[in-house]
Order: C-alpha cells, then sequence, then structure tokens
C-alpha cells in the first residue's frame, strides 16, 4: 500500500521517504518494501478451559505491538501469557523471591486487562470501561515503546507505563494464547495474574493474531499441535444449552460460550455434569490431611468451597499455612457458626494501615449433624464468606493483598509456628474441598497428586473418637472446671445397658451448677444460673441403655435459649433472669465421690454413677483426653469400648468379619475383609499409587519360598482407571506359575496359571472403575476358584470334565492287573502337583512393572497369612518401594502384621491357623494388638501355621478356612536292590508314555500302551517289574 500525508501546504508520501531511507524517517521492526499475499486469517474456538495453543518467543525487548480480535460469552479467562529469565529479587521480607519480566492479557469478570513487569514491579490495566463478554467481535491492539504505551479495546485508547526505570521487556520460553499447559513445571506464575491463579482458561474464538505486524496463523499453530478442544472456525450455537438441563443432583446451570457450565458447589457431586459422587473424609479429632504444595504459593485471589457435617460448634473446617509467616486463610467451626480469618502478616512486612487478622462469620447452629456449604471468593481487597444462603462481605485495610502459604490443612493444624491459638480440631466429615479450582480430597484419594499427607478415613464413617469405659459406677475422674460463662456448646457419645447414671456435674457460686445424667434410660440436663433449678428431659422415643451409641448436644446461647438434643431428637427452653454460669471446682466425669451425693441439688436424680462408655468429649471447645487430662481418677477406667457382649451376634464384626467364640468373649477374625480393629471397622492399612506409577515388591527369602494348594487373597481398593494390575504373585524364574489381580475395560478379575494354562475368573456384571471403594475376595482350590466383589454375587470357575479318571480307567484295561496300581498312583500325583502354587518368589503391588500401572488407593491387603501392605509400613527388609506411593496415615502397631517365614528346617508338609487380631483405636493411645492362634486341623511338630483358605467345590459353599502350604521334599529315594537296568528303562518309559499321551485320541493312546506291553513282554522282566511297585 501507498502512504500520503496531505495538508494545505505539504505533501508528504510517507511510504516512498521510507523506502529511500529518508533521513527524516525513522523505521522500527521489520518493514518489506514490496507487495505479497496475507493469508486468509481463520478463526479459532477454543472449546474447553484446558485448552491452548504455543507460540514461539516474543522478541520484543525494548518495543512490539500485538493485536487480536476476540469473541466470548464468558466472563473469565487468560488470553496471552509470556514470561522472561528467573532472577532472584529480595522483597520487602528481606528473602530471595523469584521474580520474572512477564506480559500477560487476561478476562476477569467481563473486563479487559493488560498486566506488565519489567523488572520494577507489575502493573495492571483496565482497558475496557464496559463488559466485553456480550458475543460481540472486539479488536484489541497493544502498542509499546520502552516504558509506556497503549491498549485499544475498539479504537479506545487507555495508555500504561510501567514502573520502574527499565526500558526493556526481557521474555524468554513460549507465548501461551487461551490458557496454560497442565504440568506447568518451568512456569512461575505472577500473584497478579489471577485467571492463572483461579485456573480460568479462556473459553471463546480469537482471530486475526499479528506480532510485531506480522500475522500469526493461529489455525495451522493448532492443528500442527493437535490442540485439544480447538476448532477451526467460530459459530456461536443457537439457543441456550442449559435448556436440556444437563446438571445431575441439583447442580446449578450457567451459560457459556457453545456449552454449559455446571456448578457442583454444595451437590456432594462434582464432573463436567455433577455425576460423580464427591468422596467423603471422616474426622475424630485426631484426624487431618494436609496438601504440601510443591513450591511457596503467592496469591492475590482465591475461591474455596467445601462441604462439612458435625455435631461439635467448634473445630477447623480448612486452613492454609506458611512454614515462613502468619499469613492464613482459615474457616473454622466457633460457636456453632463459620468463622472467616484472613491475616495476610502486614505487622511482619511492615505494611501500612494494616489492623491485623480480617474475620468474618456466617451461619447459625450448624452443629446439627447436617451438610452444610460453605463457600469463599476474594480478589484482592475484597472478599466475601457465605454459608448456605447466608452472606457475609468485608473489606481489607491496607495494600498488601498476597496470600502465602505452603500447606492447605484439615481437620487438625500441624503448622503451628506463628499461631497465637492453635483451632479446635473437627470431628465430623468434610467433602468437595476445592481451592482454586482443585478439588483436592478426590485428588489425593485417586492418587492424582503426590503432595498430600493423611490419616482422615475416606467414606462416610460412624466417628467415635477417644472412648473411655466406665468400667463400675463407682468409676469417675475429674477434669479442670468447665468454662460456660456466657455460653456452651457441650458434646459427648454415651453408650451403655445401665438405664440410670451421673454423666457430667459441676457446682459454682452460690447455687450455679449444671449436670448431665441418665434417668431410666432418658437423658436430663439440670442447671442453674441463679434463678433456681431447672430440667430438661431428652424426649427419646425409647430408652437410650441399649449398648448401642447415641449423641448427646447441650447449647446455651447469649439469649439464655437452652436446648438439649439427643440423637436427632431437640428439646429447647428459654430461661428468664440471669445469663450467666459462674462455676467453679472440678468438673466430674461420670460419677461423684461418694460423701457428694447427699448434697445434690434439686431435680437431680442419680445416687450413683455412670457405668458403661463414653466418646468424643467436647466442653465448649475444648476436646479433653479423659484418662491423660484428669485431675483425679477412681475405680476401673479404661481406654476403649469392647461392651458388655461375650457371645457372636449377627451384627458383632463389620465388613463380613468373621466371629471367632472364645471360652469367655468372641474375637473378630478380620483377615478377608481389608479392615482392621477388634470388630473389623477400622481401615487396613492404605497406600495410594500416583499418576507416574509405584511398585511395592515383597520378596520371600530364597530358602523359605512357599507353595500352595489353595489361597486366599483379599484387597480393598478404589479408581478410576479402566486397565490395571493391583496385585501379581510370581513364582521362582523358571517355573511360571503366577496369579494375577487385575482390572481390564473396568471389570476386575483374576488370572492365575499353576502349570497348565491361564485361568481367569472375573466380576464381569459391573465395572469397579467407579472412584467408590470396593472390597475384593479371591479364594483358590487346586483350579477351583471363587471371587467376589462387596457383598455382590459370587463369581466361581471349576475346571470342567474329568479327564484323568477317564485316562486311568482307559489304561486299566490295556495294563495288566499287576501295574494298574503303580500307574494310576503316579498319574493321580501328576494331577496333584498340577493344582499346586510352585515356590512362590514375590509379591508385585501397583502393576508398573508391567506397564500396567494402577492409580488409586489400596488397603488392607491379604495373601496367605501376609499383610504386605502392613509389613512395608513397618519397614520390613523385604521389601521395597518405587516410585509414586504414598502411605496413609500412621505406621500401624507393631506386631498387627504376621509373615509367614519358616526356617530352613521346616518342610514338606500341610499347615493351616487362622489368625485373628484385636485392636483398639483411640485419639492418643493405641493398644498393641493381640493375636490369637486355633489349632490347626493338620499339625505336625516340626512347622509353624501359616493362614489359608478353602474355595468352594462344585456344589459346595465353604467358610473360607485355611489353605495348604507345600513343601518339597529334598530327600533321595535309594536304589531298590535286583532290579535289572532294562525293567528300570521299562517301566519308566511305560510311565512317561501314560502321562504324556494322556491328552491324545483314544485310538493313538491305546496303540502306545499295547506297544509298551508288548515290548515288556519281549524282554521278560515282568516278575522284576512287579518288584519295583514300591519305588513307585
Amino acid at each position: 500500500f501507498r502512504v500520503v500525508y496531505k495538508n494545505n501546504d505539504i505533501r508528504l508520501e510517507l511510504s516512498r521517504l521510507a523506502r529511500i531511507v529518508d533521513p527524516k524517517m525513522k523505521i522500527q521492526g521489520d518493514v518489506v518494501f514490496k507487495c505479497e499475499n496475507v493469508a486468509t486469517l481463520d478463526p479459532i474456538s477454543f472449546e474447553t478451559p484446558e485448552a491452548y495453543i504455543s507460540l514461539p518467543k516474543w522478541n520484543t525487548k525494548r518495543m512490539g505491538s500485538i493485536s487480536f480480535d476476540f469473541r466470548t460469552t464468558e466472563p473469565n479467562g487468560l488470553i496471552l501469557f509470556t514470561h522472561g529469565k528467573p532472577q532472584e529479587r529480595k522483597d520487602a521480607r528481606s528473602q530471595k523471591n523469584t521474580k520474572v519480566d512477564f506480559f500477560a492479557v487476561e478476562l476477569l469478570d467481563g473486563s479487559l486487562y493488560l498486566l506488565l513487569d519489567m523488572g520494577s514491579g507489575t502493573i495492571k490495566v483496565k482497558a475496557t470501561q464496559n463488559k466485553v463478554n456480550d458475543g460481540a467481535w472486539y479488536h484489541v491492539d497493544i502498542q509499546r515503546d520502552g516504558r509506556s504505551g497503549t491498549i485499544s479495546v475498539n479504537s479506545r485508547r487507555t495508555p500504561f507505563t510501567a514502573s520502574g526505570e527499565n526500558e526493556i521487556l526481557d521474555l524468554e520460553g513460549d507465548m501461551y494464547l487461551g490458557g496454560l499447559p497442565d504440568t506447568r513445571a518451568g512456569l512461575i506464575l505472577p500473584t497478579e495474574l489471577w485467571t492463572a491463579m483461579l485456573n480460568y482458561g479462556y473459553v471463546g474464538c480469537i482471530r486475526d493474531l499479528f506480532i510485531d505486524g506480522r500475522s500469526k496463523d493461529i489455525r495451522q499453530i493448532a492443528e500442527d499441535q493437535n490442540g485439544a478442544g480447538i476448532k477451526p472456525s467460530c459459530n456461536k450455537m443457537p439457543g441456550k444449552q442449559c435448556d436440556s438441563y444437563p446438571c445431575k443432583n441439583k447442580g446449578m446451570c450457567k451459560e457459556g460460550w457453545n456449552r454449559f457450565i455446571c456448578d457442583c458447589t454444595g451437590t456432594g457431586y462434582w464432573s463436567r455434569t455433577c455425576e460423580r459422587e464427591a468422596s467423603i473424609l471422616s474426622y475424630d479429632g485426631s484426624m487431618y490431611m494436609k496438601v504440601v504444595m510443591p513450591t511457596v504459593m503467592h496469591t492475590e485471589a482465591e475461591d474455596v468451597s467445601l462441604r462439612f457435617m458435625s455435631q461439635r460448634a467448634y473445630g477447623l473446617l480448612m486452613a492454609t499455612t506458611s512454614r515462613d509467616s502468619a499469613d492464613t486463610l482459615r474457616l473454622e467451626l466457633d460457636g456453632s457458626r463459620v468463622k472467616l480469618t484472613v491475616n495476610l502478616d502486614c505487622i511482619r512486612i511492615n505494611c501500612n494501615s494494616s489492623k491485623g487478622p480480617e474475620t468474618l462469620y456466617a451461619g447459625q447452629k450448624l452443629n446439627d449433624n447436617e451438610w452444610h456449604t460453605v463457600r469463599v471468593i476474594r480478589r484482592g481487597k475484597s472478599y466475601k464468606l457465605m454459608v448456605d444462603d447466608d452472606v457475609a462481605e468485608g473489606q481489607m485495610v491496607g495494600d498488601h493483598t498476597r496470600l502465602e502459604f505452603h500447606n492447605i490443612e484439615t481437620g487438625v493444624m500441624t503448622e503451628r509456628r506463628f499461631v497465637s491459638m492453635i483451632p479446635s480440631s473437627f470431628i465430623g466429615h468434610l467433602q468437595s474441598l476445592k481451592f482454586n479450582g482443585m478439588l483436592y480430597i478426590d485428588l489425593c484419594k485417586n492418587g492424582d497428586i503426590d503432595y498430600c499427607e493423611l490419616n482422615a478415613r475416606f467414606g462416610m464413617r460412624s466417628i467415635i473418637a477417644d472412648p473411655v469405659t466406665f468400667k463400675s459406677k463407682s468409676s469417675y475422674l475429674s477434669l479442670a472446671t468447665l468454662q460456660a460463662y456466657t455460653s456452651m456448646h457441650l458434646f459427648f457419645q454415651f453408650k451403655t445397658t445401665s438405664p440410670d447414671g451421673f454423666i457430667l456435674f459441676n457446682s459454682g457460686d452460690g447455687s450455679d451448677f449444671i449436670a448431665v445424667e441418665l434417668v431410666k434410660g432418658y437423658i436430663h440436663y439440670v442447671f442453674d444460673l441463679g434463678n433456681g433449678p431447672n430440667v430438661i428431659k431428652g424426649n427419646s422415643d425409647r430408652a437410650l441403655h441399649d449398648n448401642q451409641w447415641h449423641n448427646v448436644v447441650i447449647t446455651r446461647d447469649n439469649s439464655n435459649v437452652h436446648t438439649l438434643k439427643v440423637d436427632a431428637k431437640a428439646v429447647s427452653q428459654v430461661v428468664n433472669g440471669a445469663k450467666n454460669l459462674d462455676l467453679k471446682g472440678d468438673l466430674y466425669i461420670a460419677g461423684l465421690g461418694p460423701n457428694m451425693y447427699n448434697s445434690l441439688p434439686k431435680l437431680v436424680a442419680s445416687r450413683d454413677g455412670f457405668k458403661g462408655c463414653l466418646a468424643s468429649v467436647d466442653l465448649n471447645g475444648r476436646l479433653p483426653d479423659l484418662i491423660n487430662d484428669a485431675l483425679f481418677r477412681s475405680g476401673q477406667i479404661e481406654r476403649g469400648c469392647e461392651g458388655p457382649s461375650t457371645t457372636c451376634q449377627e451384627d458383632s464384626c463389620a465388613n463380613m468379619g468373621i466371629c471367632i467364640q472364645q471360652w469367655e468373649n468372641y474375637t473378630c477374625d478380620c483377615s478377608m475383609t481389608s479392615y482392621t480393629g477388634t470388630q473389623c471397622n477400622d481401615p487396613g492399612t492404605t497406600y495410594i499409587f500416583g499418576k507416574g506409577g509405584g511398585l511395592i515388591t515383597f520378596n520371600w527369602p530364597a530358602n523359605e519360598r512357599p507353595s500352595t494348594r489353595t489361597d486366599r487373597l483379599t484387597v480393598g481398593f478404589s479408581t478410576s482407571l479402566k486397565d490395571g494390575i493391583l496385585i501379581r504373585i510370581d513364582s521362582a524364574p523358571g517355573l511360571g506359575d503366577y496369579l494375577m489381580l487385575h482390572i481390564e475395560q473396568g471389570k476386575i478379575g483374576v488370572t492365575f496359571n499353576i502349570g497348565t494354562s491361564d485361568i481367569t475368573v472375573q466380576e464381569s456384571s459391573t465395572a469397579v472403575n467407579d472412584g467408590k471403594y470396593h472390597v475384593v475376595r479371591f479364594t483358590r482350590n487346586g483350579g477351583n476358584a471363587t471371587l467376589q466383589v462387596d457383598n455382590w454375587a459370587i463369581n466361581e470357575h471349576f475346571p470342567s470334565g474329568n479327564s484323568d479318571n477317564e485316562r486311568i480307567q482307559m489304561a486299566n484295561k490295556k495294563i495288566p492287573f499287576k501295574y494298574a496300581r503303580p500307574v494310576e498312583e503316579w498319574l493321580q500325583e501328576k494331577g496333584r502337583q498340577l493344582t499346586i502354587f510352585n515356590t512362590q518368589a514375590t509379591i508385585r503391588i501397583g502393576g508398573s512393572d508391567r506397564k500396567r500401572p494402577f492409580q488409586g488407593q489400596l488397603s488392607g491387603l491379604y495373601y496367605n497369612g501376609l499383610k504386605v501392605l502392613n509389613m512395608a509400613a513397618q519397614g520390613n527388609p523385604n521389601i521395597k518401594i518405587n516410585g509414586s506411593v504414598r502411605l496413609v496415615g500412621e505406621v500401624p502397631s507393631a506386631g498387627s502384621a504376621r509373615t509367614t517365614a519358616l526356617p530352613p528346617e521346616m518342610s514338606t508338609t500341610f499347615i493351616e491357623t487362622t489368625t485373628t487380631m484385636s485392636t483398639t483405636t483411640t485419639r492418643k493411645h493405641r493398644t498393641p494388638p493381640t493375636i490369637q492362634l486355633k489349632s490347626p486341623l493338620i499339625t505336625s511338630p516340626m512347622f509353624r501355621n501359616v493362614p489359608t483358605a478353602i474355595p468352594t467345590e462344585p456344589g459346595i459353599r465353604r467358610v473360607p478356612g485355611a489353605s495348604e502350604v507345600v513343601r518339597e521334599s529334598s530327600s533321595t529315594t535309594g536304589m531298590v536292590v535286583g532290579i535289572v537296568a532294562a525293567a528300570a528303562l521299562c517301566i519308566l518309559i511305560l510311565l512317561y508314555a501314560m502321562y504324556k499321551y494322556r491328552n491324545r485320541d483314544e485310538g493313538s493312546y491305546q496303540k502306545f500302551v499295547l506297544f509298551i506291553y508288548i515290548t515288556c513282554g519281549v524282554l521278560s522282566f515282568f516278575a522284576l517289574c512287579s518288584d519295583s511297585t514300591a519305588l513307585l
């Protein structure tokens, strides 16, 4: 084209002057003075937030320009981002921080922003006054010369000037259009770039991208990069995407650009259409989940959401914590309300206009054991707390808006260095914890991230925290005075068979007191605040001394409303007059001293202590350890709650555990459940296998390798993978026997080979890769096998036909009577050998060694008496752990796993046993497990017992029993004197032929047997052959 400037008196042919390099003209950039065909720049559509393309490095240095058109209806998205070389700079905290030059364009809340840092601080320029997410095309043009420049949107110019004196923008690496890669290794994301922090990718159209005057064929670039979620066109679909109601389970549908967006917050589900049930974590006051970030994080914007259920009025829900500062964003239950604390540690870095931590409250009476939804939205200084339908908003004072954190913690705060007051631990359930787009509970459970630690239990579990048993009515203890002057929130659980008994008592100044007691099986709450005694009686449907756990909540608010809630039934009463409860002296639990019953206030009925179990005691936000924190103890008080039952009942053992009656009590065999504990309701040792693949390998010592005729295998698991190996057991090299538990096309099955061919038994009716917890049980008896998932129908496999017996009968017809017996015994022995899993050498867990890695959690693995995961947690020297494998929770107590290692001298027999474990788990102490051995069915004084199983035979159902372990004898048989070489050779040929030709057709088989018969006759060694029967 030709450029001419005309004025009244002047005409300047600017393009010609530039071409001849006139000294009045200044040329910047790469300018070619000839006509070229410009390629048609087709638009592209980014259809998902994860879609992006990479562009070459932008060589801008001192000046440069970028222009493009965009079109979308979505309010948020990162459009362009690129940064330079990392540089170490010191900030106000006198600490080294990695900073980079960067350039970015983002769409935030419908407005377009330019962000620029040239080494002296970030500027963030709002380029539009009105929303630009209305579905129309907008043209953006950015020009920069040194520190100054302009950004124009549809010709509306906004000037900008970068901070500092530097005029060079030093960039390295690719420029990203539409979003960022999933793996952001090597990327340094500025805290000011909120769309990157919040994981907002751009969804919409881009066209006519020019960088420094040169066009970029982004359609061809996307095609070359196989960009997923990118379409080479831009068409707005007619109608509304939400009209088809795509969001399930009450998810909220929002219109996006040619897509619907399901907001699953508060539903308990997730996925694109809110169809996948979110994982639940259960906390007992000592449990936590801690996400340890790979690097220190700095954010200025956060989106946080979670669901919780609790009967306690206090407890930590979620907190970000730092190892270097008091920075925190914390959510906790405080007096049955949700409290949000945001502390940016402004004092430590000498900020101006700081007033310390910011707090907001929302919701009320949230300790009702119902699900509640919490959301936090912060954008710089503005922040908002939403609990169900209650909304509270706040505005921070001061200019400091950066939050620093190393961890995201739930349940218990473990990073306490800069915390002045540690929040109470959480008892209850958490679900759907989402922080800046990351669903951390599910990511942790599924092994998608490697940087989380937890001992909280997955699943909606009954929570009995720190149970204590008061063995007699004269047993009691005392604690420090109950602090409940202006308000009160008490919670405890109890279990008893006695209809009456004192549970709690504290006296005070004057006539003030509080008492909780069980009277004829019903809870009474008795109190006096100075206006005379009152009693509130629980309105339970039936008496509560039924040997079941019951929940009690007692509250008093600032309006003097007293509430007693027992299980789901609540009674409230408004008391006029005095509002303060002035208590003094000890708080008595489960009873009183013998001389105190005579001086109890009116309306208190109990004259005996409480006999039974108490647990989860919460005294106005304080979780006491009833035994360790006791000022005084009297009588028999023990940790745990065994209960009075001494005989096996239908529900004595949970999760399909087997109840074993003893002389004075019973125990539960949990070996085939994947659970542990006295009643098989505690989760077994659990490992999470991550994305990168992991492997746990157990090697039997060379002289202790077992051979088994029957096997028992159990493991609990959860996964979303369609294919992977969970467990594989292999025999020694060269033998080829193996047993493998694996998932194929989402279906779980076991394949094994014990010397013949591969045999598979599979649960083919239902897929198990649904992310839910399943328990699979496998038993084998020779070639017979069973497989069961959870309590679904049992899958069985039995060998077809009876070929061995048919061959033996055929042989008997052709072989002289004197040879029939040794031949039959030899064939039967060979058949028995084909049912033995020989010389087992290794157990491999995780599948990564065979390129079929498992991802998810494995729990409570049991194989023929070996609890390999338990042994791995204890650091067994025969176990190696490689790759992305993470232990969940604490290391089990010593002695809870049992090995089958046998001394070298033990060999050659079948041995059986049953191992039963009884464990009491408490919050701060663990009772060591006890092991009780049943008498073996077959015993030998030389051999130690090993746990085993008996699978079913056709038409017969058996309770899983013990397995048989075979040790091969190394002894040799002496030569039989008197048998000549020819006779021995004849017999060997005969026996080998009988076995070798057992699978041939009947004609060939008969002919060969007849040939051997004639051969032996010719040699005339029949007499000698008959004498060799003993040899066989």
